[in-house]
């Protein structure tokens, strides 16, 4: 039963790398398992690597050595996840792209109100509420909209026209035609997709960052996406190892600052929830570029209609679910208390 449940949860974050603009981390503080998560990556070091060569050996002694490594930075939990997220964007994908391309304003709807109080899930967590806990939620979100902000829609619509033409070129056998936009396999290039790599896994562990989007701001997006469309390996190793590096870093940071400073902590992530509603707000302006429509600035709707009505009710349904989640996690607590 907890086996499932952990896979479970594994599928509800791999659903938020699937929604543009939703993080995963968020929704990892809903289910109750972010600490967790930081931690067992944390646990993972050189002796994670040693006890796993060590299997070459064949020995009894070699297998003590791997199991209870295994034991020590939580494994099974992590593949567990890891399985769960790979399984939901399988099955999901398709889905997902199916709901946004039709039913985008609802869509988003249901999760601005998923992410809206799940904002209370970090907020319950703070032991000790304080001024200087506001003030970290306050800079959380406040960078987060700075970010946001930081690029404008002709960033984004050269961005879409991009991953078009590559899209476009590539589906026509004319990857002679397209800019050659990566490809410097420099030292100093590599070293700057290696740094690109690191910070952009920051994504995965933060709530409210996208991805994505911080590969825009730091310039590497372009780069990073041709490499993995025409299959550049030497980028993508490089890009890959910077995340590999980033994510065991980030971790043990983080895990330092839950340990010292807890409550502070636990405000910024507060922040940086609610400051991701404004990337998933609903109601966009949109331009349309080589057919797909790109979707930019947030709006009020002008009138309301069936959509922005539809719209209403997902984002009261995403809360609602979200409410009862906490319900019952609270009831369980109290009940393993008694």
């Amino acid at each position: 039963m907890q086996v499932m449940k952990i896979f479970v949860k594994g599928m509800v974050i791999g659903i938020a790398n699937i929604i543009p603009g939703v993080s995963g981390g968020t929704l990892a503080l809903l289910l109750s398992i972010y600490e967790r998560l930081i931690t067992a990556i944390h646990n993972i070091s050189l002796h994670t690597l040693t006890a796993l060569l060590g299997l070459v050996k064949c020995n009894r002694r070699a297998w003590e050595v791997f199991t209870a490594e295994m034991r020590r930075i939580d494994a099974v939990f992590l593949i567990l996840v890891e399985l769960g997220a790979i399984a939901s964007i399988v099955a999901l994908a398709n889905l997902m792209t199916f709901l946004l391309k039709n039913f985008h304003d609802p869509t988003y709807g249901f999760f601005l109100g998923l992410v809206a109080v799940s904002a209370l899930v970090p907020y319950k967590l703070i032991k000790k509420k304080s001024v200087i806990s506001g003030l970290m939620a306050l800079l959380a979100v406040g960078g987060i909209l700075l970010l946001t902000q930081s690029v404008s829609e002709d960033a984004r619509l050269e961005k879409a026209q991009v991953k078009y033409e590559m899209k476009k070129a590539k589906s026509a056998g004319m990857d002679e035609k397209v800019p050659d936009m990566s490809g410097d396999h420099s030292l100093p290039n590599l070293m700057f997709m290696f740094g690109v790599g690191v910070v952009g896994i920051s994504a995965m562990i933060l709530p409210g960052i996208s991805g994505s989007f911080l590969l825009l701001l730091m310039g590497a997006y372009f780069e990073v996406l041709r490499a993995v469309t025409y299959l550049d390996f030497i980028i993508i190793i490089a890009f890959s190892l910077g995340n590999v590096v980033g994510l065991l870093a980030f971790a043990r940071i983080l895990k330092y600052l839950l340990r010292h400073w807890y409550d502070y902590t636990m405000g910024f992530l507060v922040g940086l929830v609610l400051g991701s509603l404004w990337a998933i707000w609903p109601f966009k302006t949109s331009s349309q570029v080589g057919g797909e429509t790109i979707y930019l600035s947030n709006h009020l709707p002008e009138a309301w209609g069936a959509d922005e009505f539809a719209t209403l009710a997902m984002v009261l349904i995403g809360g609602a679910i979200v409410a009862v989640f906490i319900w019952i996690e609270a009831r369980q607590a109290k009940q393993e208390q008694h």
